[in-house]
């Protein structure tokens, strides 16, 4: 598990992309946990987590476009 000592969408992106599956820490936010190479949005996170996760996500999509291109 990773810790990030700041809240850094594509240093996190990098990260999910990398290791497809697990979890991580921000610091102040707490823990994400990760498979297929998303962030799990949980039903009971709130407006704050469920934002970092979207954000993630989206900077995800926008690193991989180029293995969706045919």
């Amino acid at each position: 598990m990773r810790e990030f000592k700041k809240y850094a969408p594509r240093q996190i992106a990098k990260y999910v992309c990398d290791f497809f599956k697990g979890s991580f820490v921000i610091v102040g936010i707490g823990i994400f946990s990760f498979d297929g190479g998303k962030v799990l949005i949980k039903d009971e996170t709130d407006q704050e987590r469920l934002s970092i996760c979207r954000e993630i996500n989206s900077a995800i999509y926008s690193m991989t476009s180029h293995l969706r291109t045919s």
